[in-house]
């Protein structure tokens, strides 16, 4: 299938959740009336679980006490975090059932690039909510290629241990799922440098904003490392150096740390999807 003929495919790339449209259109008011917001989340359990979910990561607990309601979620995030956050969860709600993935596997593995996105971001300064939203949407490209062609070979092995899968999904098809992930960030409106950054995760020299697809490429790098249990100085080697330093990371072999980050558990991941 060609990419412009699977892009055309509405039933492919999802269009938001109705329930999602209208708390996004009330954020989008002047003056949004927030006690109509909290109510029309409140009235969605799996979109409100998600939130939940979400707002007690790594992006957004800095270490406080856990958040238990939607009111205290949407209070502790503002406006513009919480149409964000909206957004992305409403994701785990539309891939169900996609053929031949594991999807608590897909989303804990999702998250664990989201935190260590957020986290890179931190350290260089950089918007965090933007790393996290690319790094929790990192993937869906390959997920909606699966709903197109189950069959199709270079789309068999499992997304979080391939760590091929780029190169042959471009030698398969001549695109890959970036280029499809940043076709859905872009219909689901998510802000640019998302989209650029899903864009550009395997390609960041080519992006128009490096920084974010730089950072979103090594936090692949780091979480694929963790889930292929690489030991030994063969994985200091094969640090991306190049690609750290060009946005001034300054620990690269951090990187490899297996404590990077507190690494997400199945039940979270389950919660989510």
């Amino acid at each position: 299938m060609k990419l412009e003929d699977l892009l055309a495919t509405d039933a492919l790339i999802p269009s938001l959740p109705e329930a999602v449209n209208r708390i996004l259109g009330e954020l989008q008011n002047d003056d949004p009336d927030m006690r109509r917001v909290n109510q029309l989340l409140s009235s969605e359990v799996g979109l409100t679980v998600r939130i939940l979910r979400l707002v007690n990561s790594a992006r957004y607990s800095a270490g406080g006490a856990r958040i238990g309601t939607v009111e205290a979620a949407t209070a502790r995030l503002g406006l513009k975090a919480t149409r964000q956050l909206v957004q992305a969860a409403a994701v785990g709600g539309i891939f169900k059932g996609v053929p031949g993935a594991d999807m608590t596997d897909f989303w804990r593995h999702s998250l664990d690039v989201a935190k260590i996105a957020q986290s890179l971001a931190e350290e260089l300064r950089l918007d965090p909510g933007i790393a996290f939203t690319a790094g929790l949407l990192h993937g869906t490209g390959d997920l909606i290629l699966k709903m197109a062609m189950p069959d199709r070979a270079s789309l068999q092995p499992n997304f979080v241990t391939d760590d091929h899968r780029y190169e042959a999904q471009i030698a398969d098809l001549g695109y890959a799922y970036p280029e499809v992930g940043a076709a859905f960030a872009s219909r689901w409106l998510f802000p640019e440098q998302v989209i650029e950054a899903i864009r550009h995760q395997c390609d960041p020299q080519d992006s128009n904003d490096r920084a974010f697809s730089s950072l979103l490429y090594l936090s692949c790098w780091s979480a694929r490392v963790h889930e292929l249990d690489i030991e030994g100085t063969a994985l200091f080697d094969a640090v991306p150096r190049d690609v750290a330093e060009s946005i001034g990371l300054a620990d690269v072999d951090r990187l490899a740390d297996d404590k990077v980050i507190p690494w997400t558990p199945d039940d979270e991941a389950r919660d989510f999807s």
